[in-house]
């Protein structure tokens, strides 16, 4: 048999809390709550729920879960959850980013607040320079192909670190996985993290008993290793009895390292 192939980069656990917060980045404020999350998909809680409210929000790896807001082309606001993979770098799921398909169209004014804290955002916000994705997405709406990525205008992973990110031909079954995002059945702005295991290893997807609801989508599926934690999938999907998420294969790790350039 052969071996398995793959590759990681190393996460990093930043330099320190929210109080300095980097250059570029923008003060926060307690603006309005987008009026619905980003999603297409039926995000499932594997009963019984077994999220937990992130209370310290400017401790890693919490820190480098983002809150991402954006407007939707018919002008209505929205709102997803993405990850550092880089200083200046946010992975995320491609229905955060464009809404699918040929028909489907671009979201606009995407807005970063890492650690995002309630009505807090103790790390400021980032603007996001570039967006990008994949045909698969874009042109046909196909899930396996759901993923996307921000290019910031500002390094604010130096401060609030980062998670490494792995690739893999082997299987996961069976590997411990967490999460952390920002759901729409919680307090505006809040985040909630959960743990469970990866069930189904497929060629582009890996199915997980992470429980979410819509505005977790874009959240890492993060697992042990890379120095600090390694992002190998990114939540997009509920389905029923188990959620899905966008496996980094080999390409889609390619792309994010591409993206961050």
């Amino acid at each position: 048999a052969s071996r398995a192939a793959g590759r990681r980069t190393a996460g990093f656990a930043g330099t320190g809390a929210g109080s300095a917060r980097p250059a570029h980045a923008r003060p926060a404020h307690a603006g309005p709550r987008a009026t619905a999350p980003g999603g297409t998909g039926i995000q499932s809680i594997i009963a019984p729920d077994g999220r937990v409210q992130v209370t310290g929000t400017t401790a890693y790896p919490a820190s480098a879960d983002v809150y991402v807001t954006y407007t939707r082309p018919n002008g209505s606001t929205g709102w997803c959850t993405g990850w550092l993979y880089a200083a200046n770098a946010v992975a995320t799921a491609g229905h955060c980013a464009h809404s699918g398909g040929s028909g489907g169209a671009w979201n606009t004014n995407f807005t970063v607040h890492p650690g995002r804290d309630g009505g807090s955002s103790p790390f400021g916000s980032c603007g996001v320079s570039n967006t990008f994705s994949v045909t698969g997405w874009t042109q046909n709406a196909n899930a396996e192909y759901d993923y996307a990525g921000f290019k910031l205008n500002c390094s604010v992973g130096d401060t609030t670190g980062w998670y490494g990110m792995s690739w893999t031909t082997a299987s996961l079954d069976g590997t411990a996985v967490g999460s952390s995002g920002y759901p729409q059945d919680k307090p505006a702005g809040t985040q909630w993290s959960t743990t469970s295991s990866i069930s189904a290893s497929h060629p582009r997807q890996l199915a997980h008993h992470l429980d979410t609801v819509g505005g977790q989508d874009g959240s890492v599926v993060r697992a042990a290793g890379c120095s600090t934690f390694c992002g190998i999938a990114v939540h997009a999907y509920g389905h029923g009895d188990h959620n899905r998420g966008t496996r980094i294969t080999e390409a889609v790790f390619a792309n994010y390292q591409n993206w961050r350039l």
